[in-house]
């Protein structure tokens, strides 16, 4: 049970967060996991991530807010669903399954998500496996690519091991935003 629910919790840390003909080998690393910090604060964990994609604001944002059509190029998802749309206000529902090594599990998230177009998605977690969750990606042109900063405060409530929880959590946010720029890079 513990285990079902830690990589439940793992698959809604990112921005939204595949589609079964996606798998996690066919995704081209963009993003390592050492490029994903993790702090613990009590039951809490922050998750910071900060790189640049090779493409346009413009293109990062439109794949960024790709919700309807998110599970076909983010590994772990099999359904992204936008329920509601009311100006910059979306509620998004997403399902999947999340896998690492042997383990699997199911996964459901509800968000409302705030589009600051183009350059902020708020995130705030209102039904799914996990006890709280926000997150903020905020875009930026440089040069030729976009600046990508996320962060991220998730209360799973469940107890994580010490050294296991923050490395499962690293390696799922990677994976997860290297198939992002991946889905940049194809529709450049």
């Amino acid at each position: 049970m513990l285990r079902r629910r830690l990589l439940g919790w793992m698959c809604l840390v990112t921005v939204p967060l595949a589609l079964p003909s996606v798998r996690a080998a066919d995704v081209q690393v963009w993003v390592q996991d050492n490029d994903v910090r993790i702090q613990r604060v009590g039951d809490r964990f922050l998750v910071e991530l900060e790189f640049v994609a090779p493409v346009p604001l413009a293109l990062a944002w439109a794949v960024l807010t790709d919700f309807a059509r998110m599970r076909d190029f983010v590994p772990n998802l099999t359904s992204s669903e936008v329920l509601e749309r009311n100006e910059n206000l979306l509620r998004v529902m997403q399902k999947g399954v999340a896998r690492y090594g042997p383990f699997s599990a199911k996964f459901e998230s509800t968000r409302e998500i705030l589009l600051f177009a183009p350059t902020e998605i708020r995130s705030h977690n209102v039904g799914g496996t996990v006890k709280q969750m926000d997150s903020v990606m905020q875009l930026q042109s440089e040069g030729s690519g976009t600046r990508l900063r996320y962060r991220a405060e998730v209360s799973p409530g469940i107890w994580f091991p010490p050294l296991v929880g923050p490395a499962l959590v690293r390696h799922e946010v990677a994976e997860q935003f290297s198939a992002i720029v991946q889905e940049m890079v194809r529709r450049r």
